[in-house]
């Protein structure tokens, strides 16, 4: 699943690329990803122009000039790609938008778990986004080590807990505790002040960094132009199961904690 660097990665994206622009038409022939409806949806926007493009925890937020708001999620194999009209079919497309200028956001997903949804007023936009914690680049220090302090459930799937902090993933949440050689499994409310401080750090590093090289493409993702991410390039563990750790050499390890593959230095992550 695209994590906050891949969706901040297609939000700059297409922020310059479409913002401004009149949307024309909307087709699909998956209707079931289109909320409420297909034909309710063509209503609402079609003729209305995009004057914002916003991201909150993994979702993207689409604002029109007639003050409605579409939110799309990605979820496990999403694409959103800004595509000319003469290009050829994508695949796995299954939304088009149509947009002036002869553009089009075409809106791919493998296995059709993504969806997009129209908002219609304040209400529906804050029961949507009270769903998800604070930002994880912008969570405070003292948020942050509250947040561990009350729970004992191990300190990554705490990370990955969108209702407590939103926008980790697995990726960075294997890699920034390899960087403070933290053990996943440790209970988030054992760590002490000091190891809370260095992985809020690190948290903020990997994910800076993942933003910088355009997100992580080492299985779907692409960013809105078609191309791939390059912060695979740069792992410090995940997928790197039998590689050597950075730093000391010994073979990285892999194991599921809560249903997700889990990647750490037995030797340094103790």
């Amino acid at each position: 699943m695209p994590e906050l660097p891949e969706v901040e990665t297609i939000r700059m994206q297409l922020e310059s690329l479409i913002v401004g622009r009149k949307i024309l038409a909307i087709e699909t022939e998956t209707p079931k990803m289109i909320q409420p409806s297909l034909a309710v949806v063509q209503k609402a926007t079609v003729g209305t122009k995009i004057t914002k493009i916003a991201r909150r925890a993994k979702l993207i937020l689409f604002y029109l000039d007639n003050g409605r708001v579409l939110i799309s999620h990605l979820k496990l194999t999403g694409r959103l790609l800004v595509r000319k009209k003469s290009d050829p079919k994508d695949d796995w497309q299954r939304i088009t938008i149509s947009l002036a200028g002869g553009l089009e956001l075409r809106f791919a997903d493998l296995r059709k778990f993504g969806w997009l949804k129209l908002i219609v007023d304040e209400k529906a936009m804050k029961g949507i986004l009270e769903e998800f914690g604070p930002e994880a680049t912008e969570i405070s220090l003292r948020e942050f080590e509250k947040i561990l302090a009350g729970s004992r459930r191990p300190v990554k799937v705490v990370l990955m807990d969108q209702k407590k902090i939103s926008g980790i993933g697995n990726i960075y949440a294997n890699d920034a505790l390899n960087l403070t050689m933290i053990d996943p499994r440790t209970p988030a409310r054992e760590l002490s002040s000091q190891a809370a401080g260095r992985l809020h750090g690190a948290i903020l590093k990997v994910l800076r960094l993942g933003i910088k090289y355009g997100g992580a493409s080492d299985q779907f993702y692409l960013d809105a132009k078609g191309k791939k991410g390059h912060y695979q390039e740069h792992f410090l563990v995940y997928n790197r199961q039998g590689e050597r750790c950075f730093n000391c050499g010994s073979p990285i390890k892999k194991f599921f904690l809560a249903g997700r593959g889990t990647y750490f230095c037995e030797k340094c992550q103790k």
